[in-house]
């Protein structure tokens, strides 16, 4: 017997290349597209899944659709191995507060926002998304429809000045490059007086100002961040602005090269009464597979937690 996940994938799928058919737009269009359909017109199928059906449905239409289609790379969506780890991050730095304002910075589809939803049902989320791209935009709006989790978009140049009040946290998965408008660049403090700056840094700025004094910033980043050229203007800014809590580093069978691999940056904005900084927890986290290292690990995690949260 089907399961919901596989009819729910499979009534994705065919609307969605019914569509191509019809329209020839590109599949990620008409993958919302075919999100806002169901929505609309077969209510009961929705009524019948979980939050977890249609969300991991989705995330299967689009991956079988990237076999389709050539995608750029800022078009790619967060794997659920990260999302999980950054959802948990989420839980351990927001415990005991119910009601939290998160802001997903370059949130692309919003897949990265739907996990966290997802992964923490004892909050209540006020999601704030910032993607430049209209088509992600506009998929991540009928993806909120379909999953039917209310996603406040703002379809807007991440660089640019932030439509959204200070949030309680920011999340993201950093695209990396050089960012082309050199006008704003030189008006932020990790903008390069010659030449395009680097976007990831601009954005993890974008991303600190986004913050309320205290609150937390959960990116996904290079993991050779650190190494780059010019680097020493960023580990200023994070000296100044915050309090840097952690830089791990994601399981490098996730990634096909060196280059490719990433970490999880967090930061905490420096609250406005004083308090300490905390000691940095610097790890490699082992292989999602490996349950033995991976328990031993989030012990190791939740002791530096728990002794770092006493000190505050």
């Amino acid at each position: 017997m089907e399961s919901m996940i596989e009819t729910l994938f499979n009534t994705l799928d065919a609307k969605t290349k019914e569509l191509q058919q019809d329209n020839g737009h590109s599949f990620i269009e008409n993958l919302g597209l075919a999100m806002e359909d169901i929505y609309m017109n077969q209510r009961e199928m929705l009524e019948q899944s979980t939050l977890s059906d249609r969300r991991k449905a989705f995330q299967f239409a689009y991956l079988s659709m990237l076999k389709e289609e050539m995608i750029q790379p800022n078009h790619q969506i967060t794997p659920d191995s990260i999302g999980y780890f950054v959802s948990y991050m989420v839980k351990m730095f927001t415990e005991g507060v119910t009601d939290i304002t998160i802001l997903d910075i370059a949130s692309g589809t919003g897949h990265l926002s739907a996990t966290i939803n997802e992964q923490n049902p004892d909050k209540s989320f006020q999601h704030a998304l910032v993607e430049v791209d209209p088509v992600l935009a506009r998929v991540s709006v009928h993806l909120a429809n379909f999953l039917e989790v209310p996603f406040d978009i703002y379809p807007q140049d991440a660089m640019m000045p932030l439509q959204v009040d200070e949030v309680d946290v920011v999340v993201g998965d950093l695209p990396v490059g050089y960012y082309p408008v050199d006008e704003r660049s030189h008006e932020m403090k990790l903008g390069f007086k010659e030449g395009h700056s680097f976007s990831h840094h601009l954005m993890i700025e974008q991303s600190v100002q986004g913050l309320k004094p205290g609150g937390f910033a959960m990116l996904i980043v290079p993991s050779q961040l650190f190494e780059y050229d010019r680097v020493e203007q960023l580990q200023q800014f994070i000296a100044t602005e915050t309090y840097m809590q952690a830089f791990l580093n994601l399981p490098k069978s996730l990634f096909k090269t060196e280059s490719a691999q990433k970490s999880i940056l967090v930061l905490q904005k420096k609250p406005l009464e004083n308090s300490l900084p905390v000691e940095v927890l610097l790890a490699n986290i082992p292989d999602f597979k490996d349950s033995q290292a991976m328990k031993k690990f989030l012990d190791e995690f939740n002791e530096w937690f728990e002794i770092n949260r006493k000190n505050k």
